[in-house]
């Protein structure tokens, strides 16, 4: 069985060093936000483009059902896009590829000069029918993007989750301040799971949120269903600042 007390000892001499000396500003964590997300995820910032495009050219909304569960993954996977931005990417997708296959079909029925009825029920019915089976397979790729990017998120985000408790723990215990040691964390943390530390202090500081905890617990809710300790973990975490006294806290 693993002694929590071993992995605190093992590891909190290396990260102490690392507290010690340093004043985190929770501010510059914010601002690391936006370069370290260009930075660590261009594919996105392409889909992101791309929706916000084709998106201002047709307004489409989507069912209450639809905005939820898109918004949804679209917030785990930091694309700053709306549902209805999915959606229109999803129709321009479908139909610019039906549309290609469209032209490709009549250059080579006016090419060979055949007669249209005859040649439409031979190989060129199948060709459009394949052409039509591929624009629904665009459709479904654009739109069902963030859900893919949001599990392939939170799939890399949960290797970092005990590093993270370990990070938050040591500073912690140097230091008697969640904000700070959340600051810490995100400066210290690798791939997805730093980002979303930053994101969290982003939040705060474009008003989404009031406060860091407020942030911090509504991003806990995320992980409820598929990480249930790592929001014990962190509660606990949260609930050592209200102990009376220093031997409970600690």
């Amino acid at each position: 069985m693993v002694n929590v007390d071993d992995i605190l000892k093992k590891y909190s001499s290396s990260l102490a060093k690392k507290t010690s000396g340093n004043d985190y500003r929770v501010g510059d964590v914010s601002r690391e936000y936006l370069q370290f997300k260009q930075d660590m995820m261009p594919q996105l910032s392409r889909y992101e483009k791309l929706a916000r495009s084709f998106g201002s050219l047709m307004k489409v909304r989507p069912s209450k059902k639809d905005e939820i569960r898109l918004g949804k993954n679209l917030e785990i996977a930091h694309l700053e896009i709306t549902p209805g931005e999915v959606i229109s990417f999803s129709f321009f997708g479908a139909f610019i590829t039906f549309f290609i296959g469209l032209i490709i079909f009549l250059g080579v029925f006016f090419y060979t000069g055949n007669d249209f009825i005859a040649y439409s029920f031979g190989p060129a019915g199948l060709f459009l029918f394949m052409v039509l089976i591929a624009s629904m397979f665009v459709f479904y790729y654009i739109y069902s993007s963030p859900l893919r990017m949001s599990k392939l998120w939170r799939l890399k985000a949960g290797s970092q989750m005990v590093p993270c408790i370990l990070y938050i723990v040591v500073y912690m215990k140097h230091t008697s301040n969640l904000e700070r040691a959340v600051a810490f964390a995100a400066q210290h943390l690798e791939g997805p799971l730093a980002l979303d530390f930053k994101k969290i202090f982003y939040d705060v500081e474009i008003g989404k949120y009031s406060t860091i905890k407020r942030a911090l617990d509504i991003y806990l809710e995320r992980w409820r269903e598929d990480a249930s300790e790592f929001v014990e973990a962190f509660h606990l975490i949260e609930s050592s600042l209200f102990e009376p006294s220093e031997s409970r806290r600690v």
